[in-house]
């Protein structure tokens, strides 16, 4: 009887110990939920040391360049160097102007949103998606040096937006973007890899988004004729009927009048 009150005893402590264990690891859990901080604002606050720069190397090969540089994709590069002694995630809008600090090169347009880890004491550099929104500039790369800038104009941003949600970070995204800043055509764009097949799709996002361009301009609205046309036209239209009328009543009244002489003479 003792050993089986002992046993009962022990699972009961167990037990006990098990969800003390994880009611502390999700309280645990909670505590450590890590802070997310506007990247500006960490940079107002001297959270952090950083340099912005192209991520193109004309010495290494890439897959992705199109004409004179890479334009878009993971074409802007971010090296953090944290002065804090906790972890924070900094974050970066869709949308946010990277702003050349030679203006010989484009002003950069951030076309996914990202989070960055801010590490205590350390230090590192990643990728992130941008697209160029300037296309008579020169494209970023390694020696292109760029600040943080504030939130584009309100349809650049709902390009990126709409780039960011539907996972577009490729050429046809950029010429919407293109079109859209640049007033870009389609023969303009052909020099960036641009066919009718490709417009279709760039004119696509550029229509669900509202915004018109060279790309897909407003279709002209076939206006209504003027008020008095359509008066004029309905008196033309009752005196063709008043006339076939009359002659109709004519017609039945010359022949009935026939049918009587033809009688009479009979």
């Amino acid at each position: 009887m003792k050993k089986k009150t002992s046993i009962t005893i022990r699972l009961i402590i167990t037990f006990i110990a098990v969800m003390t264990t994880v009611f502390s690891f999700g309280q645990s859990k909670n505590e450590k939920k890590i802070t997310v901080i506007p990247l500006q604002e960490a940079i107002e606050k001297k959270m952090l040391e950083l340099k912005i720069f192209g991520a193109y190397d004309p010495e290494i090969f890439h897959e992705v360049i199109d004409r004179d540089g890479a334009h878009f994709g993971k074409c802007m590069a971010i090296a953090l160097k944290s002065n804090i002694d906790s972890l924070v995630l900094l974050k970066m809008e869709s949308g946010t102007e990277l702003l050349p600090f030679d203006t010989l090169f484009q002003t950069m347009i951030v076309t996914k949103s990202v989070e960055l880890p801010l590490y205590p004491g350390r230090e590192y550099t990643t990728h992130f998606y941008a697209m160029c929104g300037q296309l008579h500039d020169a494209p970023p790369y390694l020696e292109a040096t760029y600040q943080l800038g504030a939130l584009s104009d309100s349809n650049t941003v709902k390009l990126a937006q709409y780039f960011d949600k539907n996972y577009i970070q490729g050429m046809i995204g950029q010429h919407a973007l293109w079109a859209y800043t640049d007033k870009a055509d389609f023969k303009e764009l052909t020099n960036y890899g641009a066919d009718s097949l490709s417009i279709a799709l760039t004119a696509a996002i550029l229509n669900d988004l509202s915004i018109e361009t060279k790309l897909n301009p407003k279709k002209p609205k076939l206006e209504a004729p003027p008020v008095e046309t359509i008066q004029v036209t309905k008196l033309m239209v009752y005196g063709i009927i008043a006339l076939l009328l009359l002659l109709l009543t004519t017609s039945v009244y010359l022949i009935m009048k026939q049918q009587k002489k033809d009688e009479t003479i009979g």
